[in-house]
């Protein structure tokens, strides 16, 4: 079994449930938008931080995550962004529009030979 759609936003419904016992985890009951997690973030090299410093952030930096139009990113404290969410997390674009929010912790980081950086993301 395979899955369809772009991984893009408008491959996402912005229905809000009109029952408010209804929740965004389908049938299951399962609500995903409080649940932490951790990812590897996509295109760090093509980001702010990486053109800024020429190096990826430390272990152990605290970051937020936020919508810069386009793509989920995650960014310093500052703003500058690290890098872009993978497009399965899309579904945190609506659970921010519920009033969620994401912080979390660099938990890996190398320059070689790849800028690549890893995130422990939670819910707040």
């Amino acid at each position: 079994m395979g899955s369809t759609g772009s991984g893009t936003f408008s491959d996402y419904s912005n229905r809000k449930p009109k029952n408010p016992e209804d929740n965004n985890g389908g049938e299951s009951g399962f609500d995903k938008c409080g649940i932490a997690f951790s990812c590897n973030l996509e295109e760090v090299s093509r980001c702010v931080f990486f053109k800024n410093h020429t190096q990826v952030p430390l272990v152990g930096v605290e970051i937020n995550i936020s919508f810069n139009g386009t793509r989920l990113v995650a960014e310093t404290n500052i703003g500058e962004e690290i890098g872009y969410l993978p497009t399965k997390y899309n579904y945190l674009l609506i659970c921010m529009e519920d009033n969620f929010s994401y912080t979390g912790v660099i938990t890996n980081s190398k320059n070689i030979p790849t800028p690549s950086v890893a995130v422990d993301i939670i819910p707040g």
